[in-house]
């Protein structure tokens, strides 16, 4: 908070400012000029920006002239006292802000689950740039990961942080600066872990010192799965290369779950290339406190291994990491004295100097890999590493389960005549930031025992993909993938074919694996046509599907009903029309006597990184106009905070938005579903405005008008851009409007409405047949459904 209520660390221009403090603007340029410590602006392209609650704490001490003074400001009265007054009475959507809270998190205090979600937004919006400067995010995120590594861990340093300002040089902000990564080093030495995190630190250029103690305030009450959260974050930041690039939470959880089973047996555990130590985490996260555990992990990257370091030794548990190499097959003997009861890994599959070398008196125990496939190297090193009826999981490359060359298929045929391969499970593509390649688990055991058949399962079709960034496997899909593996392996419930997610699952027999040239892919034995359905179960479903069916055409008949008892028929020839053949009781208005047009929030207060899938206010963008509508489909989120410094930007019914920047398309009609949303950067909003008699336009009247084919060919030509096309508020204000009398706005408006609605009924008809149609072709073309 800044003393104004405001959350937000807001950027404004210097007009801005002025017009806050109620001076000339070249008295805010001459406070720069003057002042060594004024704040520093933020640079973005030419603009440059002021953070406001940095500018109100530098004018807390400069009081206002007596000649300047307001007759209702008293002696004493400071700038930062008028700022603060100036944007509590304009900002007239505060009270609507604070109702948007209640609405989104309901009455009362934030949980504790709700504040610490708050504090990540707010170290990962605003603060960011306050503090990171010229560095980079990864710089940024040493330093949020070091103060809540200190904070968990329990270092008596973390407690001797600042919380108040105490200093506003320089020199106190840079010392600050590197206290904190000498406290994260001598944290990280004293648990056997390579220090490093000063380095990254001393890099950040914060605008003031203020900043600094403003994220040590944040971070306070952060816990592990925050901190978890930040690893994430830096992964995706650090544009890390293949070899070092994290493994998704989910595919963590699905690898451990599908492991482990039921079963809470595992004692040793063993990443032999730990990256950032999630494997481990996500054990430590099962088991920890429930047995005994022993963590071991390797890595060749030090900085990755230093956060592993980090992230284990919040969970109080025995770590013992190693600097290892890409290859350790090649540096030392198959181990002995350390054999583990689980392995979880996702060795690099192309990693330089990771080729298998010839191994001089020691035989690779199912055959030499080719020289260029580290892939088969360290599914033996897996293996060996096993303890007798230990288990393992492995990302490997799909190619690896498909390969013709002769060793790797003489290899594969090995580890499934050994009964080394217990399951294949295919994961969806692009889960990996900064990786591409389509991969599969392989889930294997060291055992005695004959395995008669190996489970395939294909979940390729699974997840969802993100706006930005990698696809995302759901707790739900996480969950059913295992609960197939674990009900296979207990020989009960388990049901082969479509599941209930989606994916797929066959138990083949090795006669099949075998037939199959020893391919361990599951597409060559999971059949994506496969039915789940019994015969029973499949007439349900037709006939569920045939009643929508029904229901869709009951529809349709009522609406085309209403559109055939609509009349309407050609002016009468005696009326008198006007100059530009309107009608007399007709008149061509500009549209901005008749509405409101505002422009979407700024990017710096509406940026990429505050929204998400996951947020708690939806806003709409260009892509979500559709044929005069808003498709919710595929929509970001803000938080509650942020949606409350955007408060003057949130949507009524009856709302028009149309495209501000990039391709015009027609515009659409906010409807009451979609009350309180957000609208985006790259749209305008258009509210009718109102007299006593009632609004100037009708939305529907107006919408229809705006969505001609002559309207939008308009709004094309006088976009105005360069390399995007820009429509301005001003411009759009210029459109020339035909408004005729209120009562025949309404008699035009219910005509269209019968025929918007006629359009959206065939559509819904369209779309029931096509799903009857997939649901009978899908039982029919696999003989679960006869026809008679």
């Amino acid at each position: 908070m800044d003393g104004t209520g405001l959350s937000d660390d807001r950027l404004l221009s210097r007009a801005e400012l002025a017009e806050l403090a109620g001076v000339m603007r070249p008295a805010v340029t001459n406070w720069q000029r003057r002042y060594e410590d004024y704040p520093e602006p933020v640079r973005t392209g030419e603009t440059e920006l002021f953070s406001l609650r940095a500018v109100l704490r530098w004018l807390d001490s400069r009081q206002i002239p007596s000649r300047a003074r307001a007759s209702d400001e008293p002696a004493g009265f400071t700038y930062a006292d008028r700022m603060r007054r100036n944007l509590v009475a304009s900002d007239d959507a505060r009270q609507g802000a604070a109702a948007l809270g209640d609405e989104a998190t309901g009455s009362g205090p934030l949980s504790d689950e709700e504040e610490r979600a708050r504090q990540l937004a707010q170290l990962l919006g605003p603060m960011a740039d306050a503090v990171r400067g010229g560095a980079s995010m990864t710089d940024y995120l040493a330093l949020l990961l070091s103060l809540v590594f200190l904070q968990v861990s329990g270092s008596p340093r973390s407690m001797s942080l600042p919380r108040t300002v105490q200093s506003r040089s320089r020199a106190a902000t840079a010392a600050l600066l590197q206290e904190i990564g000498e406290a994260a080093d001598e944290a990280l030495r004293l648990r056997g872990v390579p220090p490093g995190m000063r380095t990254a630190i001393v890099r950040l250029e914060p605008r003031e010192y203020g900043d600094v103690v403003e994220v040590i305030r944040l971070t306070d009450g952060l816990g592990i799965d925050e901190f978890r959260q930040l690893v994430d974050q830096f992964g995706s930041r650090a544009a890390l290369p293949s070899g070092e690039f994290f493994t998704p939470r989910a595919v963590v959880r699905l690898m451990r779950d599908a492991a482990l089973g039921d079963e809470d047996s595992a004692r040793r555990v063993y990443d032999p290339y730990a990256r950032a130590g999630e494997m481990l985490d996500g054990v430590a996260e099962r088991l920890g406190g429930v047995v005994p555990l022993t963590l071991r992990g390797e890595s060749p990257q030090r900085g990755t291994l230093r956060l592993a370091g980090m992230n284990l030794a919040l969970h109080g548990i025995p770590v013992e990491l190693e600097a290892g190499t890409a290859a350790p097959w090649n540096e030392r003997a198959w181990p002995k004295g350390h054999r583990a009861d689980l392995i979880l890994t996702n060795p690099p599959f192309n990693a330089h100097g990771a080729v298998p070398k010839p191994r001089e008196g020691i035989d690779w125990p199912y055959g030499p890999p080719p020289s260029g496939s580290p892939a088969f190297a360290w599914l033996q090193h897996v293996l060996v590493s096993l303890k007798d009826e230990g288990r393992a999981g492995v990302v490997m490359p799909v190619s690896a389960g498909t390969s013709t060359d002769v060793r790797e298929r003489e290899i594969r045929s090995r580890l499934v005549e050994d009964g080394a391969v217990e399951c294949i499970v295919a994961l969806p593509p692009q889960l990996f930031s900064g990786a591409q390649v389509s991969v599969c688990l392989w889930f294997l055991r060291s055992s005695a025992a004959v395995r008669e058949e190996i489970l395939f399962v294909d979940a390729r079709d699974l997840g969802d993909k993100a706006t930005r960034g990698p696809r995302v496997l759901s707790d739900e899909h996480v969950g059913a993938v295992t609960r197939t593996v674990q009900a296979w392996r207990r020989g009960t419930g388990f049901r082969l074919g479509r599941q209930s997610a989606g994916h797929l699952a066959v138990a083949a027999p090795l006669e099949a694996v075998r037939a199959a040239g020893y391919s361990l892919s599951p597409a060559d034995y999971a059949d994506r046509w496969m039915s789940t359905a019994s015969p029973a179960e499949a007439a349900t479903e037709a006939a569920t599907t045939e009643r929508v069916l029904a229901e869709a055409r009951r529809r349709t008949k009522a609406v085309d009903g209403t559109v055939d008892a609509l009349s309407y028929g050609p002016l009468p020839s005696a009326t008198v029309l006007s100059y530009d053949g309107l009608p007399h009781d007709w008149r061509r208005v500009p549209l901005g006597e008749l509405v409101d047009i505002m422009a979407g929030p700024s990017y710096t207060r509406l940026p990429a990184e505050v929204r998400s899938a996951a947020g708690d206010l939806r806003v709409v963008m260009p892509k979500h106009l559709r044929e005069g509508r808003i498709d919710d489909r595929d929509m970001e989120k803000v938080s509650v905070d942020v949606a409350r410094a955007l408060a003057r930007f949130r949507l009524r019914p009856g709302d028009i938005l149309c495209v501000r920047s990039g391709a015009q398309m027609p515009p659409a009609l906010v409807e009451k579903a979609q009350d309180g949303w957000l609208f985006s950067t790259n749209l305008l909003r258009l509210r009718a405005l109102e007299t006593d008699g009632g609004p100037l336009v009708l939305p529907g009247y107006l919408l229809a008008y705006l969505s001609l084919p002559e309207t939008v060919h308009w709004l094309k030509e006088y976009a105005r851009g360069t390399a995007v096309p820009s429509l301005s508020a001003a411009t759009l204000a210029l459109l020339p409007v035909p408004l005729p009398p209120l009562a025949h706005q309404r008699r035009i408006g219910a005509v269209l409405d019968a025929v918007h609605a006629q359009i959206t009924a065939h559509r819904e008809l369209i779309q029931a047949a096509t799903q009857h149609r997939s649901t009978l072709a899908a039982h029919l073309l696999t003989g679960v459904l006869v026809p008679e």
